[in-house]
């Protein structure tokens, strides 16, 4: 496996993890019934912060593989040129 796949794996993983998360706090207020509200709260702000973080980790990895594939492109398009 290459190093990318396993960064998208990662982030895929970081990102299903925290939506599941939220919703279990969400859905499940019997699990954390001796929590405060601002517990929970700030609990569930880091996990959206971590959701987002790493659906920022794998737009980026997106929009670099696109300039890849752009840049084999504009090579193969001046190799034929000439």
């Amino acid at each position: 496996m290459s190093k990318k796949v396993i960064v998208v794996v990662v982030l895929a993983v970081v990102l299903f993890l925290s939506v599941i998360s939220v919703l279990i706090i969400n859905g499940f207020p019997d699990l954390t019934y001796d929590w405060t509200v601002e517990s929970k709260s700030v609990l569930k702000q880091y996990i959206k912060v971590l959701g987002f973080l790493s659906v920022m980790g794998l737009v980026y990895t997106f929009v670099e593989g696109l300039k890849k594939v752009k840049l084999e492109d504009q090579d193969a398009e001046n190799e034929i040129k000439p």
